[in-house]
């Protein structure tokens, strides 16, 4: 992968290769796009719950790009070094999203590990999915861009 030497040399030692597996990416994806819909679904009843659904469905999407550089986190810390990776791969240009998809994920950990008054907002139900709708657009394309020959089925 070209990337790898270009990663900052915190990142590099959390990254592993692993087999560029085209049907993977698409599992990836189309398990984002579920968890995009089952949200849906969920949000009345526990917003928590639908909130740590949409957070699933941006690092789904955020799986799929590593995989599709035929890379993968390593054992420490996955969940962030997905986060930086893509970060990283994106550029300046999504570092709002980034940040977005970062605090996502911190507020999942609060929620998963810190259960409590942590009330999730409506809001925040309909900015993550708004956030999570434009990243799974933005995960595809960037996938396709990088393997025109490749024909993929990203439909659940």
């Amino acid at each position: 992968m070209s990337l790898k030497k270009e990663l900052p040399e915190n990142l590099k030692p959390r990254i592993k290769p692993c087999p560029l597996d085209f049907k993977r990416v698409e599992n990836f994806i189309k398990r984002a796009k579920k968890d995009l819909s089952t949200a849906g679904l969920i949000e009345t009843k526990d917003l928590e719950v639908a909130y740590q659904l949409l957070y699933d469905g941006m690092l789904h999407s955020a799986l799929a790009y590593m995989v599709s550089d035929a890379v993968q986190p390593d054992i420490k810390g996955k969940h962030k070094t997905v986060v930086e990776y893509v970060a990283h791969a994106l550029g300046k240009r999504y570092e709002s999203k980034m940040q977005f998809f970062d605090r996502m994920r911190r507020r999942r950990h609060q929620f998963l590990y810190e259960p409590g008054p942590h009330q999730c907002t409506e809001k925040e139900i309909v900015d993550a999915k708004s956030v999570l709708e434009e990243f799974i657009a933005l995960i595809t394309d960037k996938i396709k861009e990088k393997n025109p020959q490749k024909e993929f089925c990203f439909k659940p």
